[in-house]
């Protein structure tokens, strides 16, 4: 099926600042077929026209750091551990439809109960259930009773880090999360701490790599984004330079380290709950800046799903973050879209170019005038399927 997309303006590449006036976009299936000036459009007759009227057609967004699983409720793990499987795929379900209907065509999920992201990844695929095109972690990997037991993969030992690694590959996972510090939802671990041993860590990043599938890392420390770095994880999840203070501990030797490997960091910095966080967000600001500055690769997410970071809306309360850091508003929407796709392993995506993939979204102003514009797109569409549309598109498709 081919649908033509009538806009006012259509943002093409983010990060190059190229758009269209007066534009039509052909798309054919799930792939962008044709880009360019309405006038200039070929033939396409039997196409069903969708008139998006003064509208900006924009990429759509990714958020490389969501928990379907957790409502975003004041305890989501209890809420979590409260349902049984249908309860929770139910509710994944959920997150998925909020998450697509707020922009976001690309997610990665780094954190469920054993295969069941990988159902609801699935599902999307075959549209049987409206969501981002999603990259699963399954359950991450951790220490015993480590950050996420409740979810976990248990591990103690390289031998069992890397068992750990091909059955979360073979419950359907896309890439591995692990667990290299401790996490403020878990009582009795420590965010400052190194929480898995190097060999683990070593064997969980040969083996995923051995498999073809790339290694997410949590990393509250500076100590924890160290070990990280070195043990050379494709990204590294927060990012915080805490010392083992607590304070600000900023390190310019393990920041040379993640460019020279190409790892990127997803820093999970929105203004929501900013507050709660033991580090300012002024500090936390700059790491983000100076990892930028430095050539790190910069992933927008959010941690949508524990308390304070819904599915709806969060990816737009993690640009105001990244802004916030220092970022121009054109750099933290290029995290969300082609240069963070990238750094995320997806490609062929967050752009509007021939041959990409059909992930767009329709909105009433030029986000690059201010991320505010991305709130509440009144049409997504995502592989190709419009699958929100509030537009009224029965009246506009002929």
């Amino acid at each position: 099926m081919m649908i033509a997309f009538r806009a006012a303006t259509v943002i093409t590449d983010v990060l190059a600042g190229s758009a269209v006036d007066d534009a039509t976009v052909l798309v054919e299936d799930d792939r962008i077929s044709w880009v360019g000036p309405a006038a200039g459009a070929p033939p396409h007759e039997q196409a069903a026209v969708v008139d998006l009227g003064g509208r900006v057609l924009f990429p759509g967004l990714m958020d490389a750091h969501v928990h379907l699983a957790f409502d975003a409720g004041a305890d989501p793990v209890a809420s979590m551990l409260a349902r049984d499987e249908q309860a929770q795929l139910d509710g994944m379900r959920l997150s998925a439809r909020q998450l697509v209907e707020s922009g976001v065509t690309f997610a990665r999920d780094l954190g469920a109960p054993r295969g069941l992201s990988a159902r609801i990844r699935d599902e999307i695929r075959n549209g049987t259930t409206p969501g981002p095109r999603l990259m699963v972690a399954g359950r991450p990997l951790t220490r015993p009773n480590g950050h996420c037991w409740f979810m976990g993969n248990e591990i103690d030992g390289p031998e069992q880090a890397r068992a750990a690694v091909r059955e979360e590959i073979e419950a359907g996972a896309d890439l591995v999360k692990v667990m290299v510090t401790g996490g403020r939802m878990t009582p009795g671990t420590d965010p400052l701490r190194f929480e898995v041993s190097e060999a683990a860590l070593a064997a969980i990043v040969d083996e995923a790599h051995r498999l073809g599938a790339t290694v997410a890392a949590h990393a509250l420390s500076t100590v924890g984004v160290r070990a990280a770095a070195a043990a050379g994880v494709d990204s590294v999840e927060h990012a915080t330079f805490i010392s083992p203070e607590g304070g600000d501990g900023y390190d310019a030797a393990v920041v040379r380290d993640l460019v020279s490997a190409g790892t990127g960091v997803c820093p999970t910095l929105g203004l929501a709950g900013a507050h709660a966080h033991p580090i300012s967000l002024d500090v936390r600001g700059g790491w983000v800046t100076r990892l930028h500055a430095a050539g790190v690769p910069i992933l927008a997410g959010t941690d949508s799903g524990i308390p304070r970071h819904p599915h709806v809306g969060g990816v737009v309360d993690g640009l105001h973050g990244l802004v916030a850091s220092g970022l121009s508003v054109r750099q933290a929407l290029a995290a969300a879209t082609e240069a963070g796709m990238r750094a995320a392993g997806l490609t062929e995506a967050g752009a509007i170019r021939p041959g990409y993939l059909a992930d767009l979204i329709a909105v009433d102003a030029d986000p690059r005038s201010g991320v505010d514009a991305l709130l509440d797109p009144p049409l997504v569409v995502a592989g190709g399927r419009i699958v929100k549309d509030t537009v009224g598109r029965a009246g506009a498709v002929r």
